[in-house]
């Protein structure tokens, strides 16, 4: 059987889409888990969740979970398997301990990952042998990453070309205003191909399109990394428009960075194929991280940041705050679930790409050269 990386390469030389057995191999999507997700950052969530000593949030991609909690040294992340029996730990979510205690043998762990004790064991039970396994984890302009291979490249490696753009919005400086986890019916692919393009903005998102500006250039890339894993652009607004909203209108009125300071406002957009995205206005900002449930089910968590210290209902509206995104994010996923049901189709033979889909074109070559790093 040909490699799907192989079978990628062909499609990409010919301007062709991916073909239907790659989003319908059950051995291919388990595998694509394990090589692509399971050795990627993945977005844990915002260091404004992790204020104070105890608290912890996880992480789940596949058949692992990790934990991420602020102990007294700074932030740890850790499997959340118990090292007696391998119970999980806590649920998924977030919440506040002073340790972590097995609910199954009470086995006790401190924040940081070392074992605090374990009841009953014989003498001369080392407990400094019995840790929680480590998982890298590093933080980028206050948002939180898990990467759960050996000897990752470091995250801030990946994402320099994008500081100069998305740094002026202070994230770090910001809380999360609200967070909305969507089930899509719908291959993980599809669903990140269905981000990297505004081919079909102007057919299903009046809400979007009423203030960004397709006609400017749409949303191609100012930079992206040799291997279009890493992309960052710039998103043009319509005459007049301050952020993506449903009136143009700024949502939040503590704006976010240095726009609070009289900097010029715009957007800007940041990929990171295929986990994380942010797209940041002067006044807010939205973080989607995508998780594979299974070949045809996507989990789309999107979180909405504001400025720290801004209040709703004092400094903004949450109804008009998340309207434009949960409006096209519901849209998407219902062309997203159409497009899974058409590609599983015997007749599904995949078209070529538009000269509006540039993005899209360099997601498959991102694919095709993950799967080729994984020998698939």
């Amino acid at each position: 059987m040909t490699r799907a990386s192989v079978v990628m390469r062909g499609q990409i030389a010919r301007g062709i889409g991916i073909p239907r057995e790659l989003y319908t191999s059950q051995e291919l999507y388990e595998r694509e888990v394990e090589a692509i997700f399971q050795t990627s950052w993945l977005l844990a969530g915002h260091e404004s969740q992790l204020p104070a000593v105890g608290d912890y949030l996880t992480v789940e991609v596949g058949d692992e979970s990790v934990i991420v909690a602020r102990s007294r040294s700074g932030l740890s992340a850790y499997a959340n398997v118990c090292r007696h029996r391998g119970a999980r730990l806590v649920d998924p979510g977030c919440g506040q301990a002073r340790i972590l205690a097995c609910p199954y043998h009470q086995w006790a762990y401190e924040m940081d990952g070392s074992m605090r004790g374990a009841p009953k064991m014989p003498p001369g039970f080392d407990r400094t042998a019995y840790p929680l396994a480590r998982v890298a984890v590093e933080t980028w302009q206050g948002l939180v990453f898990v990467n759960l291979a050996q000897d990752p490249a470091p995250l801030s490696s990946l994402l320099a070309p994008a500081e100069q753009l998305i740094l002026p919005f202070d994230l770090a400086e910001a809380s999360v205003a609200h967070t909305i986890t969507y089930d899509v019916a719908a291959n993980w692919k599809i669903v990140w191909e269905n981000a990297q393009e505004c081919y079909h903005c102007s057919a299903n998102h009046p809400e979007l399109m009423r203030t960004f500006d397709l006609t400017s250039g749409g949303i191609e890339g100012v930079y992206r990394s040799a291997d279009r894993r890493v992309q960052v652009t710039p998103l043009p607004l319509r005459k007049g428009a301050v952020s993506l909203t449903v009136d143009g209108d700024a949502a939040c009125s503590l704006p976010m960075g240095a726009f609070g300071a009289g900097r010029e406002p715009y957007t800007a957009a940041l990929h990171m194929k295929p986990t994380f995205a942010v797209v940041c206005c002067p006044d807010y900002a939205v973080v989607l991280r995508e998780r594979p449930l299974a070949i045809d089910r996507t989990e789309v968590t999107m979180t909405w940041l504001v400025r720290a210290g801004a209040e709703e209902g004092r400094h903004y509206d949450l109804d008009n705050l998340i309207k434009v995104w949960d409006q096209t994010n519901v849209q998407d996923w219902a062309l997203c679930e159409r497009t899974q049901l058409g590609v599983r189709s015997r007749f599904f033979q995949p078209g070529p790409l538009s000269g509006d889909e540039p993005s899209v074109a360099g997601f498959h070559q991102a694919y095709a050269d993950l799967l080729a790093a994984a020998g698939l």
